[in-house]
């Protein structure tokens, strides 16, 4: 008989404010093992504030989080809360820092066994303790730390373990922070934009993780792929309320259609009923006898009700583009190197009217320099960039580098100005931002108040204004809800110039892109027709002709091996001529048989079993690696005996 999955964490009737502005009103939630939640809501609705409070990193005005006995809980922040003076090997330590202490413990407690009289009261003890030890760090898979940690350190993209988190970007220090996170295995991982600053393969790799992990999950992302792969269970925030929806993200979307269209059937028939009572009302003093009192009654209630909530909308606002030329942008030949590194080797691309050109590839690999090179602010080590009479660049960076965050809102977007002249008319800037939820009371506020979102979308807001007709835009689905998304999709969607983006939301690429640009290997730049998804049928089909490729190059040495055999005079043995001959299928097969074993090591859940199990798991491996190592000494040998 299956029992219902317990829960680990509750939220109940919490309310919270930061100054008089109300962020959270009396929200209930709880968490069961296994959960895997989805928080959602447009920017500044107070996601971050909840998961801080689940956290325990902030105490609410009213109500209380319960947490069961035992459960821990670890949140990735939006800021790295590591101290600076630790290396990135140190930050990687510390998460596995109890586990690893146990077994230090264990190994400790079995030399003090060894030099303890078997039998001996003192030995039984030990024993005991010793065999309890080792019972416990097989539950929590324990053994192996430094593979879980080199592993999660490559996906994640950690190369250099001895650098400072001082001196690390942004960038870096959540993938570490994130790394962080995953090694400390909490019972509950709540996760605040996990996909931020990630590249796509990592995301992906990051999604495999969590389909694997055994805790509960509560994340807030906008990589609607990411979502809709990871959840079993969507919450929104919306009017300063909380509702809950089972299913994943597609599911969630399918049931708000409903809800929607049941909305707005309900106020079609709630305007119809004020129009009759209404036309009632007014056929005089008859109609207001007390018999009809109810009537009225019934009236003012339906009055009173009111049309149900709706959320403002906006649109980013581009002023008409000038005209391109018919010289665009051109990029002959280019190679950029830093450092002794290349980063782009003998790129070449033109761009036409109306390319939408997404930009992928693993972090430091280039992207942004790429963008840099071709917009004319770094020059190539070789070849030409060419940039059309008529081009105009609008550049929003993901760093936001001229951004002075203690300015007000206001002075940031407007410039001094109140007024601005966009598409032929007059914009009263104070308003325009109200367009874009900025309330008016808090347009003298520093931006450095904002919430990630909020700034994103603000410094995005501002740079559109400035215009222009080749958009360029560095990471600009960071932080962003989900409803500002498709609204930036739509913009570019209807942007009558050309785009390139730098991106690593799967979603937001397949909807607008055209083109792909693909960062490869030693500086190598692809260009692909089509979106994101075209981009992973490249991959999947040049990783078949890779392997095409090597399986008919072994069979062209193998056949080059017999025809020289059949050629040289034969100087062995029958027996060794019939163990040479079955030589290159017994190191296909150790070959193939330590593929298998390294597969089954780097899978996330190979530490789940038993020491044992993979003690042995791990000697299987160096044993098959040594006899492949072994059979190609002999094939030599023999080789060489048959000249």
């Amino acid at each position: 008989m299956s029992h219902a999955p317990k829960a680990v964490l509750s939220v109940q009737e919490v309310t919270h404010s930061f100054g008089s502005q109300p962020v959270l009103n009396d929200m209930s939630v709880t968490v069961h093992e296994g959960d895997r939640v989805g928080l959602i809501g447009r920017n500044g609705c107070g996601k971050s504030t909840l998961l801080k409070i689940m956290a325990g990193l902030i105490v609410p005005d009213e109500g209380e989080v319960i947490v069961r006995q035992g459960v821990t809980v670890a949140l990735l922040q939006q800021q790295c809360p590591l101290p600076e003076t630790w290396t990135v090997r140190e930050a990687l330590d510390s998460a596995v820092a109890d586990r690893q202490a146990r077994v230090d413990e264990y190994h400790r407690q079995l030399e003090a066994l060894a030099g303890l009289p078997e039998g001996s009261p003192e030995h039984e003890e030990l024993a005991h303790s010793t065999h309890e030890l080792q019972h416990s760090i097989d539950l929590a898979n324990d053994w192996g730390l430094d593979l879980e940690i080199n592993r999660i350190r490559m996906a994640l993209g950690l190369v250099d373990e001895s650098r400072a988190l001082s001196s690390l970007s942004g960038g870096e220090l959540r993938r570490v922070d994130l790394a962080h996170k995953l090694l400390h295995r909490p019972d509950v991982l709540i996760l605040d934009e996990p996909t931020n600053h990630i590249d796509t393969q990592s995301v992906e790799w990051i999604e495999r993780f969590l389909e694997q992990y055994e805790g509960s999950c509560i994340l807030v992302t906008h990589d609607r792929y990411f979502l809709d792969r990871i959840v079993n269970r969507i919450v929104e925030i919306e009017f300063n309320r909380l509702y809950s929806f089972p299913g994943t993200y597609a599911k969630f979307l399918e049931y708000k259609c409903q809800v929607e269209l049941s909305e707005g059937r309900t106020e079609s028939n709630r305007q119809a009923l004020i129009r009759r009572e209404l036309a009632w009302y007014k056929r005089g003093a008859k109609a207001r006898s007390t018999k009809q009192k109810a009537r009225i009654d019934r009236l003012m209630d339906v009055q009173e009700q009111g049309p149900p909530q709706k959320h403002r909308e906006f649109v980013f606002e581009i002023p008409e583009p000038e005209r391109l030329g018919k010289t665009i942008l051109e990029a002959r030949d280019i190679t950029y190197a830093i450092e002794g590194r290349t980063l782009i080797r003998n790129f070449t691309l033109t761009m036409q009217a109306d390319m939408r050109v997404g930009i992928v590839g693993p972090n430091g690999a280039g992207k942004t320099t790429l963008l840099k090179v071709l917009m004319g602010k770094a020059r190539p080590k070789k070849g030409k960039v060419i940039i059309g009479e008529n081009t105009r660049f609008l550049y929003v960076d993901q760093n936001h580098e001229d951004v002075d965050r203690s300015m007000s809102i206001i002075d940031h977007v407007a410039d001094g100005a109140r007024y601005w002249e966009v598409n032929k008319r007059r914009v009263y800037i104070p308003a325009y931002l109200g367009n874009f939820l900025f309330d008016a009371n808090a347009l003298e506020m520093p931006i450095g108040r904002l919430s990630g979102g909020e700034f994103n979308r603000l410094d995005m807001v501002k740079k559109l204004l400035h215009g222009g007709n080749f958009l360029i835009l560095d990471e600009p689905t960071n932080d962003l809800d989900l409803y500002t998304l498709r609204v930036l999709e739509e913009t570019i969607d209807s942007f009558s110039g050309c785009a390139m983006i730098v991106s690593h939301d799967r979603y937001f690429l397949n909807r607008v892109c055209t083109h792909m640009l693909v960062f490869e290997p030693e500086g190598e730049v692809v260009v692909i027709a089509g979106n994101y998804d075209d981009y992973v049928l490249y991959r999947e089909r040049r990783a078949a002709d890779e392997k095409a490729a090597a399986k008919a190059k072994a069979k062209v040495a193998s056949n080059s091996a017999t025809g020289s055999r059949k050629a040289s005079p034969a100087r062995l043995s029958y027996k060794e001529k019939q163990e040479l001959e079955g030589m290159e299928g017994a190191i296909a097969e150790a070959e193939a048989t330590v593929a298998a074993l390294e597969a089954s090591i780097q899978a996330p859940d190979f530490y789940e079993k038993g020491h044992e199990a993979v003690q042995a798991e791990l000697n299987a491996l160096k044993a098959a690696q040594d006899n492949v190592e072994a059979l190609f000494s002999r094939w030599e040998t023999l080789e060489e005996k048959r000249g």
